[in-house]
């Protein structure tokens, strides 16, 4: 009977990332910098629901791309000063992504990027910006490369 018990012990244990449970602080939706304007967005996040990442044009004026740089989200926690942590991907690396609402369709983005004086971080305020009101290459972009976002 212990080896079981043992057993079941174990199952439950592995369970893998993919299986654990994303709550975000934040709607699905395609967020850019509070300073900015949706109608003329050339880069952003895309958060899809299962997936985040920076969504853009490149080159002068914008005229190339877009490209999208997604990762799944592995798994969620809390994390002090009401931010949640993702954990893009399979493991946790030595810089970070930290959300948190603070209004409705706002939200500061925390990042922590390690430097050559331990970790820097940076606080970003964003909004989130309705498809509609996102330019026509903007809305394509999203439909072919985060269509999950897409069909909101």
């Amino acid at each position: 009977m212990r080896g079981w018990i043992l057993a079941l012990a174990v199952i439950a244990g592995s369970v893998p990332a993919a299986a654990q449970t994303i709550n975000m602080p934040i709607a699905k939706g395609f967020w850019i910098a509070a300073t900015g304007k949706c109608a003329t967005a050339t880069n952003g996040y895309a958060y899809d629901g299962a997936r985040w990442g920076a969504v853009y044009f490149y080159g002068p004026n914008a005229s190339m791309g877009p490209v999208a740089e997604m990762e799944k989200i592995g798994r969620t926690n809390p994390v002090p000063g009401g931010f949640t942590n993702m954990q893009l991907g399979d493991y946790q690396g030595m810089g970070y992504f930290h959300l948190k609402a603070v209004a409705a369709g706002k939200a500061v983005l925390r990042t922590g990027a390690p430097g050559p004086e331990g970790v820097q971080v940076m606080d970003d305020a964003i909004v989130v910006c309705d498809l509609k009101s996102l330019s026509p290459r903007m809305q394509a972009a999203l439909k072919r490369l985060a269509p999950a976002l897409a069909v909101k």
